[in-house]
């Protein structure tokens, strides 16, 4: 176990993409490995926030729940990613429900640990707080979306944004990408269908496939202009 987890923070993890065999071993001896279900939640909205979770396999879900018991999806985590940093920035409980959307393992490592760690270590202090910064960025894009952008446009967004090689990555359900663009779901599925129609996607077994990926960004760039220009007039 203790290999495993010195080659997952060397070679799978870009926040210690640098470190030396031996600096990987210290910090591997502060690590405790975890893993969970399919489904099985990671941790609840109001849990004590004091650790900080890798992820080698398996997706894990960030979402919230609104007053009417709606879930929004704040974003899905992948392997080499991570989850739980706010306990960095002195958030005391969750503010937010961690899931395994499939069955996920990685490692986690206890908030004053993690400091000591990163007192030692400021280079990789500065780029996880980079990191935090682009994930705060991206974040605050997603609410200016449910502002701006109507269903449609969000599903593009969304599917844009988890795409590689004209395929999105995951194996999003409609439910999920409801969540995920603060929809219901079936104003998702049928936003997938009218998509679908237009020949701008396809969608074989649990895949989407994005057949002309240049049409979704231009129909997402005019669709962000025009709702901002009509809030501002």
């Amino acid at each position: 176990m203790a290999e495993q987890a010195m080659e997952f923070f060397i070679k799978n993890n870009s926040l210690f993409s640098q470190i030396g065999r031996s600096e990987a071993e210290s910090l591997c001896s502060h690590n405790r490995p975890f893993k969970y279900r399919k489904d099985e939640t990671i941790f609840m909205h109001g849990d004590p926030s004091n650790t900080m979770y890798f992820l080698g396999r398996g997706l894990v879900r960030l979402s919230k729940l609104s007053y009417d018991g709606r879930k929004f999806t704040l974003d899905i985590v992948e392997p080499g990613g991570f989850f739980g940093e706010l306990c960095l920035a002195g958030e005391r409980q969750r503010r937010s429900i961690a899931e395994a959307m499939e069955d996920a393992s990685g490692f986690e490592i206890k908030k004053a640990e993690f400091e000591d760690y990163l007192a030692k270590r400021p280079e990789v202090a500065i780029k996880l707080i980079k990191i935090i910064g682009d994930k705060r960025i991206e974040m605050e894009n997603i609410l200016e979306g449910m502002i701006f952008m109507d269903v449609e446009s969000r599903i593009i967004s969304l599917l844009l944004k988890y795409s590689n090689a004209g395929t999105v990555k995951l194996p999003l359900t409609h439910q999920e990408i409801a969540d995920m663009a603060g929809t219901t779901r079936v104003s998702a599925s049928r936003t997938i269908v009218n998509l679908r129609k237009k020949g701008l996607i396809e969608t074989p077994t649990h895949q989407i496939v994005l057949k002309d990926e240049t049409k979704l960004r231009e129909m997402l760039q005019y669709s962000s202009n025009g709702q901002r220009g009509k809030a501002g007039a």
